[in-house]
C-alpha cells in the first residue's frame, strides 16, 4: 500500500545541449492549422519530410498560435472590465434612486397625518407591554387590539387618498 511512496525515483536533469525535439504528430497539427482553410497540408511521410521542415516554420506556427490565445485572452479581458463599468454605474443610479424613494416616503401624507402619531404611540405601548410581560403576551391583548384598529384605520385613510 505505501510501497509506491518509498522508492526514490532517478532524477533527469536535461542541459542546453540537448536538441529539442518535436513529435510527427505535433508537427502535422501546427501545419495543419497554419495553412489557409481552401489548401490541403502536406503531411511528411518520412523522416527525410521531418527534416525539410525546419525549426523555424515550427517556431512561427507555435507563436502564431500563442499570439491568437494571447488576443483572445486580452479581448476577455476587455469585456470583463467593460461589464464591471457597467454594474457599477448601474449600482450608482439604484442607490440614487433608492434615497430618492426614502426621502419620497418620508416626507409623505401618511407621517403627516395625526392618526399616524397615534398609531405609533399605540406600537410603542404594545411593546412595552410586551417587554414587561415577557412570556404572558396574553396580559397585553388591549394594547395590540388598539395598535392594530388604529394601523387598519391609517390603510383606510392611505386607500381613500
Amino acid at each position: 500500500m505505501g510501497a509506491s511512496n518509498s522508492k526514490q525515483e532517478p532524477v533527469h536533469i536535461y542541459g542546453s545541449d540537448v536538441p529539442i525535439g518535436f513529435s510527427v504528430q505535433l508537427q502535422d497539427k501546427l501545419v495543419k492549422d497554419t495553412t489557409a482553410p481552401g489548401t490541403k497540408a502536406q503531411k511528411p511521410s518520412s523522416a527525410a519530410g521531418t527534416q525539410s521542415i525546419n525549426s523555424r516554420d515550427l517556431s512561427d506556427a507555435v507563436e502564431k498560435e500563442v499570439a491568437k490565445e494571447l488576443e483572445r485572452i486580452l479581448e476577455k479581458q476587455q469585456h470583463d472590465q467593460l461589464r464591471a463599468k457597467e454594474r457599477q454605474s448601474s449600482t450608482a443610479e439604484l442607490l440614487s434612486e433608492i434615497r430618492e424613494l426614502s426621502q419620497q416616503i418620508n416626507s409623505g401624507a401618511a407621517t403627516q397625518s395625526p392618526s399616524f402619531a397615534e398609531a405609533v404611540g399605540a406600537r410603542d405601548r404594545a411593546a412595552q407591554c410586551l417587554r414587561n410581560n415577557e412570556g404572558r403576551a396574553l396580559d397585553c391583548w388591549k394594547e395590540v387590539s388598539t395598535f392594530k384598529s388604529l394601523v387598519a384605520g391609517l390603510q383606510r385613510e392611505f386607500v381613500a387618498s
